[in-house]
């Protein structure tokens, strides 16, 4: 075995007062505002995922009981 590690460590660098007064874009709370248009279109997203993610739970709730059932009939 060898003592050298797959994992890249990264470093942040500082930025520097040049390169933020140079023009380049800093984020802004205005992208959290987005549009109508994308909020629908995020919140139909939103209710597609819960509606997963509750389906899923049935289908895992089910499984369970299966399970349980099974362990009791089976005896």
């Amino acid at each position: 075995m060898h003592n050298e590690s797959p994992i890249i460590a990264a470093r942040a660098e500082p930025r520097s007062a040049d390169s933020v007064s140079s023009g380049q874009a800093q984020p802004t709370s205005g992208r959290l505002h987005q549009s109508d248009s994308q909020s629908h279109g995020i919140e139909q997203q939103r209710q597609r995922a819960k509606r997963t993610a509750l389906w899923v739970g049935a289908i895992a709730v089910l499984v369970y009981v299966g399970f349980i059932l099974s362990g009791v009939i089976g005896r």
